[in-house]
């Protein structure tokens, strides 16, 4: 396998300025990252959704179309996921008509690396949490047991289930950072043949996460403020080879870490009950 390098965005939230998220930057932020994609040698562009911050849909219209402006300056390939401010007041046809490009659940191979893209209900609210609608969860079944070839896994939602302890919009709202179904998710993925990587957003924290041998990395938002004070500028970058996969964060939270592809599935055994004092 030859080297592989896709350029990864998240979470842009083009839109109104709030205490934690740079809006109106979002369009200078992006037209920056599209100009370095291009002046660089990458095979794809990745983007991991929430390009907006909702409002209403004529306005989420307008936004969305900025957004797709910038992405058409590309001279790479780009792929798109949509999150649940994406489809907050537009629909899923909505986005890949102004997109020209789909956003349901598919697999492709971007330079030599097979990459499942995984949309499953992402409609989110206070009452409602996150939910799997029918069919969501045995499409991830479908695209990851087509292949045995290693496999990145992207979705917008985390799919490790992992704490969100320390996190400024989670910590206390743990049911929209995971699908309440994450313990069937997470057998899908550990069954499946194939050696896998999983790439999210959502939850705007660069993390790494290991689950039954696959890794969980989370990529934090473009335009998030909460830990600095000034936009986070992140974009990540993978570079994939046979046996291994780089992923490097820049911006103001750089991250660099190489990570294995696990050919042999490995787990801890069943965890031990609750300790009893003796």
């Amino acid at each position: 396998m030859a080297t592989t390098r896709i350029a990864v965005v998240g979470d842009i939230h083009h839109g109104q300025d709030t205490p934690t998220k740079r809006g109106s930057m979002a369009l200078p932020l992006l037209e920056r990252f599209v100009a370095e994609i291009n002046a660089r040698s990458f095979d794809a562009v990745i983007d991991l959704g929430d390009r907006i911050s909702d409002e209403d849909p004529e306005r989420d219209r307008l936004l969305q179309s900025d957004v797709a402006m910038c992405f058409g300056r590309l001279l790479v390939g780009h792929h798109h996921l949509s999150g649940n401010h994406d489809v907050a007041c537009l629909t899923l046809a909505d986005n890949e008509a102004i997109f020209d490009r789909p956003s349901e659940s598919r697999s492709l191979i971007i330079g030599d690396l097979r990459c499942v893209f995984w949309q499953p209900d992402v409609r989110l609210t206070r009452a409602r949490g996150l939910h799997l609608s029918d069919g969501d969860l045995d499409e991830l079944e479908e695209l990851l047991g087509q292949d045995e070839r290693p496999t990145l896994l992207v979705s917008h939602v985390p799919l490790s289930g992992h704490a969100q302890t320390g996190n400024y919009y989670f910590e206390a709202n743990p049911g929209h950072a995971a699908y309440a179904e994450i313990a069937e998710i997470r057998k899908v993925i550990a069954a499946a043949p194939c050696a896998t990587v999983a790439l999210a957003g959502h939850v705007h924290w660069n993390t790494l996460t290991t689950v039954d041998g696959t890794p969980h990395i989370t990529l934090q938002s473009l335009t998030e403020t909460f830990i600095s004070g000034d936009p986070a500028e992140s974009f990540g970058v993978l570079e994939v080879e046979a046996d291994q996969t780089r992923w490097v964060v820049q911006g103001r939270e750089p991250v660099s870490v190489t990570l294995p592809w696990r050919r042999v599935k490995s787990r801890w055994r069943t965890p031990l009950p609750t300790f009893c004092g003796s």
